[in-house]
């Protein structure tokens, strides 16, 4: 009978554990979270005339005016429109290099792979601002320095480790004997292509665009170096509000306007990769 009832307050125990972890991490995560986003909203809307200051915890009236002085006295406006463009353009550039190179080290066998899988990630480790240096210099020998295109070379350079490791993956998880049942029936190139390998890699592919996009919009060092005057982004923006002449609220209102975007996207990505993928690999599977 002890024995039993022991048994069943084990049970119990392990039940009320699997119940409670899963809601104690959603809530440490939810305010580690939510709360500097919150905060950040509030600053955003802090009165000038009724500054926010200890021991208050919240702002004693709230106005709009930060919004408005950031939109009418800054070039936030021309800023996202380069950031969005900038963020395509570099999208669009990493998935033209990504998706041959990704194919040739995930699918085929070719001597020095393992160097090379090493070697394309060295730009998400190496020091953005040296690394800048560097290329401010031989991009402006080559011209392109202080325009669109010398911007997207670099946006490119550091987000292209991102997609190109994440469609490797997906490539080396292929199944070959899929591949080769379509080779056998007689499924040219083409076809395997649009049958079997894009279905296969879309969910890679979203990933590693939504990680491209992002980086490219958040992208700071890079951009002020190599685009600076000329290129502003929502970036360069809020850097301006920061170091030794901090503005809290109007920094406030920058980082929000860079962080609605990316969170739309992450939001669209997930989404995209449910129904797309669920549909379209998994059904011709």
């Amino acid at each position: 009978m002890n024995g039993q009832l022991i048994k069943s307050q084990k049970k119990l125990t392990r039940r009320l554990l699997e119940l409670l972890l899963p809601f104690g991490l959603l809530s440490i995560i939810m305010v580690w979270i939510g709360l500097p986003i919150l905060y950040a909203l509030l600053w955003s809307l802090v009165n000038p005339e009724y500054p926010w200051s200890y021991p208050d915890l919240f702002p004693t009236n709230l106005s709009l005016f930060q919004w408005e002085y950031v939109f009418k006295y800054t070039t936030i406006v021309k800023s996202i429109g380069n950031s969005f463009f900038l963020a395509f353009l570099t999208t669009i550039a990493c998935f033209m290099l990504a998706l041959p190179t990704a194919y040739a080290l995930g699918k085929r066998k070719l001597k020095g792979s393992e160097f090379f899988k090493i070697i394309i990630l060295l730009p998400m480790v190496f020091p953005g601002m040296a690394m800048g240096l560097f290329l401010g210099r031989m991009l402006h020998v080559m011209g392109v320095s202080g325009t669109y295109w010398g911007v997207v070379i670099v946006h490119t350079l550091v987000a292209l480790p991102y997609m190109l490791r994440i469609l490797i993956v997906n490539f080396e998880s292929m199944p070959q004997d899929l591949i080769d049942a379509a080779s056998n029936l007689g499924a040219g190139n083409w076809v395997k292509f649009t049958e079997i390998y894009f279905p296969m890699i879309l969910p890679g592919l979203v990933a590693g665009a939504m990680f491209t996009f992002i980086t490219s919009m958040e992208e700071f060092n890079l951009t002020f170096i190599v685009g600076a005057p000329d290129i502003t982004t929502i970036p360069t923006v809020l850097y301006s509000y920061l170091g030794e002449n901090f503005l809290r609220t109007r920094a406030s209102v920058v980082s929000l306007i860079l962080l609605i975007p990316n969170l739309l996207f992450l939001i669209v990505a997930e989404r995209k990769i449910k129904t797309e993928y669920m549909g379209a690999a998994l059904g011709k599977m």
